[in-house]
Parts: C-alpha cells; sequence; structure tokens
C-alpha cells in the first residue's frame, strides 16, 4: 500500500470471488494500488492462489490480502503499523482466524516473529512506502518466511530503481501504469558449497 501525502481518504473494492463487490476502507495515510493493477496481479498470480498461504505486508486496506482469501487462498497474514481501518476491513467482511490474522505493528519486528514461529508463506506481497529503501532492508526477512517454491510480489514505482534483494532472485517485472511488480523467489545457492 503506498502512502498517500494528501487527498481524501479513498474506497477500494474486492473484484472477485466469496468477498466480491465488497467495498474496504483506505487509511487516509496510503494510496492503493490501482484496481487494474491488483486484477492483473491476481491475473498472473493464476492457480498460485487457491489454497495459498499469503502474507501481505505493508498492507494498507489489506486489498491485497483480503482478495487472496476471497479468491480462494486457505489463509492471510496482514502486516500494518496502522491498522485500525485494517480491523475494520476484517470486521466488515467477517473474516475471522485462522482464514485472516493481523500483525500490527513494525513489519521487521513482524516478519521476525513470523519466522520465529516457521511460519511460511506461499505468496509474500510487499508494498513498502516510496523512496523509503525498505524493500531491500527487509528483503533477507522476506525470504525467511517464503515457502521452498513461494514467490515474493515487491511493488514498486515506476521511478524506483530494480530492487536489490539478498537472498531473492528477479524472476520477472511487469508494470501497469505507475505500478511495477517484481516477482521474486528464493535464489539459487551458489554451487561448490
Amino acid at each position: 500500500m503506498r502512502r498517500r501525502t494528501r487527498g481524501a481518504p479513498s474506497r477500494v473494492r474486492i473484484s472477485a470471488g466469496k468477498w466480491k463487490g465488497r467495498v474496504l476502507e483506505v487509511p487516509s495515510s496510503a494510496r492503493p494500488t490501482s484496481s487494474r493493477a491488483r486484477e492483473a496481479l491476481f491475473d498472473l498470480l493464476g492457480d498460485r492462489v487457491a489454497g495459498a498461504r499469503v502474507l501481505d505486508v505493508f498492507a494498507g486496506s489489506g486489498a491485497v490480502g483480503l482478495e487472496a482469501v476471497s479468491r480462494g487462498a486457505a489463509r492471510a497474514v496482514l502486516v500494518e503499523s496502522d491498522p485500525d481501518a485494517l480491523r475494520r476491513n476484517v470486521e466488515g467482511l467477517g473474516a475471522e482466524e485462522p482464514e485472516v490474522s493481523l500483525a500490527a505493528g513494525d513489519a521487521g519486528a513482524a516478519l521476525d516473529r513470523l519466522a520465529s514461529r516457521g511460519e511460511e508463506f506461499d505468496v509474500v506481497f510487499c508494498d513498502p512506502p516510496y523512496a523509503a529503501g525498505l524493500a531491500e532492508r527487509l528483503a533477507d526477512r522476506l525470504a525467511g518466511v517464503l515457502s521452498a517454491r513461494g514467490t515474493v510480489v515487491l511493488q514498486r514505482d515506476t521511478d524506483d530503481p530494480p530492487p536489490s534483494a539478498g537472498r531473492l532472485a528477479t524472476r520477472s517485472r511487469r508494470a501497469y501504469g505507475r505500478n511495477v511488480f517484481y516477482f521474486l523467489e528464493a535464489a539459487p545457492a551458489p554451487s561448490g558449497l
């Protein structure tokens, strides 16, 4: 979820699945991923969503994680430092644990807690605030909660440089307007070790 600098609070809709058409509140400090970009993201993820364990880091309204559950993901954990609107969205949908869990607070600390419990995710969506360098600082922590065949989707602005992602390797890049998705996976171990 991108941080917004000004403007009125906005709302987004879940576009498919059991909660299709439901409106989500967006925190005033966030700028949501466009509905076109979210649709494209789920088209690209395709069958990987059904039954998946999904982690939505910097979740904002929870649109990506909640959309994933709506489309058949087994579980979503939503990480957000300002969780008030997110809590209202989860309650409004009637979503409950273990299907949807909230991890309020700092993203790094939440990733550390999840890793210490041995949690792994098949799809990790990370949309950190613009120009903060958070993706690079969190890359190894994201890799630490990724399942063996999992995918990290890192959202960036078109003006941002490609990610330097530590233990993650970029598999592909897709752009939708100003939204750019980098699809990352665990980097292969160096040979000879």
